[in-house]
Order: structure tokens, then sequence, then C-alpha cells
């Protein structure tokens, strides 16, 4: 299909993401190529000439739900579609048929090519096909002006290599590669310049970072004496990969967060073994009780998997017994399903389904009981709320922001601006919602 318009006032693109944060990075170093070249965002497809989603690949069900988005952008006529992202490396171009308005298929290693394709696109027509891995492409990050959030996410290593067996992202991001620490200074200055106050490390293992022989901890320590940036948070962390001095850094500067997250997916060696995890229950349990003994208030989030194949009452159970001991602040909790192109999709998928309800929603009560005590501890304490946007409640609008535990906090009371940090008492807790009052502003 051509667009029949003059292609040189065709730069108008709306943009969707799906996915990690690492989809939400990519999705900002796409729009800073385009921005680069001449193309400018707008807020709603009905305005854009060409709409760009990018896409998770991770569960079937994001699949499914992306899917039914495209048909229904590519509704709005006369607008070049295009998808990127894991769907688009794992599916190429049988995508083209279950989405016939798609125009550009791009996986996450192709998108330097989008300013260029599309526009040739929008001269010439066609569809275009592209999902090369590139093992060691790393992303820059581009100025924009467009963008002045205060938390800013930032990749610093991407693919992965651990194999895990029910997982397809190192099928579909390739080995892990590591951007040049330079280069990781100059951006996270960037941000800051364009008033970023906290910035987050992105890597599927953050904690393999290696480049020119620094490692994750010498990364930190270049970033704390190098740039001026308020809150350092990282992640996803594997548990083979943890080093001790993180939390060490946690306890010695207080700009580096207290705060990890540390997917355990199964209390048990038997089914930990079979996910090909890499560690077992005791080292997990160690490396908290290790980390606590170090930076006490520590706060952890994880990823947990019910009813992986073959996992039993007592796999399960050892499960809940891992969420018992640590103690988590919040997880994300699944059934697992299976996936085309994992090591585990060969395997039978022998928990019924109503076990796994079943499972998950035993998980979840527990997780939301210790998630609710420590959030009632909190009631009466004095924190550093970052603020970063509003929200309303009922009639009332409420500066809303994070904990250095990355807690949220709502305030009210007060006129506050995005990036103010604000102490503040905490006075209630409204079913998992924290509400707290200024004491005092910097």
């Amino acid at each position: 299909m051509k667009l029949m318009r003059d292609t040189m006032k065709n730069n108008k693109v709306y943009y969707e993401c799906f996915g990690c944060q690492m989809n939400a990075f990519d999705l900002e170093v796409i729009k800073g190529m385009m921005l680069q070249d001449g193309f400018r965002s707008v807020s709603s497809p009905a305005e854009a000439d060409v709409i760009i989603v990018n896409t998770c690949s991770v569960r079937e069900h994001a699949e499914t739900r992306a899917i039914g988005r495209l048909n229904d952008l590519s509704r709005h006529k006369n607008v070049l579609l295009a998808v990127c992202g894991c769907m688009a490396q794992r599916m190429g171009e049988s995508i083209l048929e279950l989405v016939p308005g798609l125009s550009l298929v791009a996986g996450p290693d192709n998108y330097n090519m989008l300013p260029s394709v599309i526009k040739e696109l929008l001269d010439s027509g066609g569809r275009y096909v592209v999902a090369d891995l590139d093992s060691s492409l790393t992303y820059p990050l581009f100025p924009q002006v467009e963008n002045k959030r205060v938390s800013r996410f930032l990749s610093i290593t991407r693919g992965c290599e651990n194999y895990c067996s029910y997982c397809i992202v190192p099928y579909l991001r390739g080995r892990v590669r590591s951007k040049m620490h330079r280069q990781i200074i100059d951006e996270i200055n960037m941000l800051h310049d364009n008033g970023a106050k906290e910035v987050t490390l992105l890597g599927q293992n953050v904690m393999a970072y290696n480049s020119s022989e620094i490692d994750f901890i010498g990364l930190l320590n270049l970033i704390l004496s190098e740039t001026e940036i308020e809150r350092i948070r990282f992640l996803t962390t594997h548990p083979r990969d943890i080093n001790s001095g993180v939390f060490e850094l946690m306890a010695d500067n207080k700009r580096v967060c207290p705060h990890i997250h540390l997917p355990f997916q199964s209390g048990s060696d038997r089914i930990l073994k079979i996910m090909n995890r890499g560690y077992s229950r005791s080292h997990y349990l160690e490396i908290i009780s290790s980390a606590r003994a170090i930076k006490p208030d520590l706060a952890v989030t994880t990823d947990i998997i019910v009813g992986f194949p073959s996992e039993t009452d007592d796999d399960f159970n050892e499960t809940l017994d891992i969420v018992e001991k640590v103690g988590f602040d919040s997880a994300f909790t699944f059934k697992y399903s299976p996936r085309a192109g994992t090591q585990a999709f060969g395997m039978e998928d022998s928990v019924p389904r109503e076990v796994k309800e079943n499972r998950l929603e035993i998980l979840n009560n527990a997780v939301g009981s210790i998630r609710k005590k420590i959030l009632e501890r909190l009631v009466g304490s004095i924190d550093e709320i970052l603020l970063d946007g509003t929200v309303k409640k009922g009639e009332n609008h409420y500066s809303k922001g994070r904990t250095p535990h990355f807690r949220n906090v709502l305030l009210e009371n007060g006129s506050f601006s995005d990036g103010d940090v604000v102490k503040a008492v905490i006075d209630r807790l409204l079913n998992y919602t924290l509400y707290g009052k200024e004491v005092r502003r910097r």
C-alpha cells in the first residue's frame, strides 16, 4: 500500500508498548531515532501517519493481546503500521498473515534502520520484514526534548545466556553484551540535564555487566563519582550473578536505592533444576540473609511461577516457605504456560489448570498478607518521597511518588512539582496504598 500524501508531511508517529522495562527503554530509543530523523510524536493514533507498536513475547497471552491491538490499530486508514520487539523477532513474516494491515516488522536488533525504512515505505509502499540478531549491538540513548520525566530507564546490557527452560528471551534477544561505561556515564549526565532525578539501569541480567574490565560494582562507583543523579536503581538481577558489593554500596551511599528485584521462580530444588536456574533454595536464602546483614532494611521483590511441569504440592509448599522466610515487598506471580521454542515446551504440561489457579490464589494471598504487614509497619515513619506525577482518588487529587525502597506514596495538602523530594510522614494505609503528609521539602 502506498500512502498517497506528501511524504515530507508524513512525520507524525504514535507509539504503544507492551511488556517489560527493557521494552519501555527500547521504545525510548526508537522515539529518539525517529525524532533525530524529523519525525515527531503524537498522543493518539487518529493523529498519526505512522503507528509503531513495541511488543513482548515472553508469554502467549502477551502476543495474543498485542495481535488484537495491532488489528484494532490497523483500522486507521492511510496509516503505516509497524510492529517491533520480541514478538516481531519470534514470528517474523508469519505475523503478516495474522495482521493484514501491517507494513513493517522489525526485531530488537534492527531499530537503527527504522527511520529510513519507514520513509521508503511511506514513499513507495510495500511491506518489509527484518529480524536479524546482532550479538554486538547496544543502542545509544538519543537526547529527547519531548521527554522530561523524573525517572528514566537506561539499558546497560542486552541479551541473556542463562537459557532457563521456560524462557524464550535468549532466543529473541541474543547473547549478553555490555554498553561501554563512558557512554553510560554520558547518557546518565544527559538524562540528569534533562530533568531526571532517578535512573534505573536495565538488563536481562544487569549484574552480568562487564565492559573494558569494569564490572557492575565498578560501574556503580563510576556513576556515583561522575554523575549527580540522585537515585540509582537496577533490574533485573539473576541470583547467580549477585555481588555482595552492591549491598555494601547501598549501606554506604543512599543514592543507591535499597531495593533489589531478585526472581526465585520456585522454592523447590527439584523444580529449580528442571528450570535450569543454576542455584538452590538454600543459595537464594543465603543471598537474602547476607544482604540483610549488610543492609537490614533492604526491600526485595521477586518473580514466581506456579504449576511448572511435574510440580507437586510439596514443591509448591517449598515455594510458600521461601515467601514466608524472605518477606517480599511484592511479587510478580504467574501460572506456567508452555512457550513454543523453549526447552520446557516438550515437557508434559502435567499440572491441571484448576490446580495452577488454586496455587496461584494461595500464593497471591500469602504475598499480599506479607506486603500488607510491611506497609502497616511504615505508618508513623518518615521517609523521602521523589514525586513523579499526580493521581485522583475520589474527589481528591494527590501527588504520587516513591520512597528509596520503591514503595509508592500519595501526598496531600501541598503544592508540589514533579521532581520534588519531599520528606513526609506516612500517616495511614488504605488497602495497599500509603498516604503521607509533608514534613519538609528540598
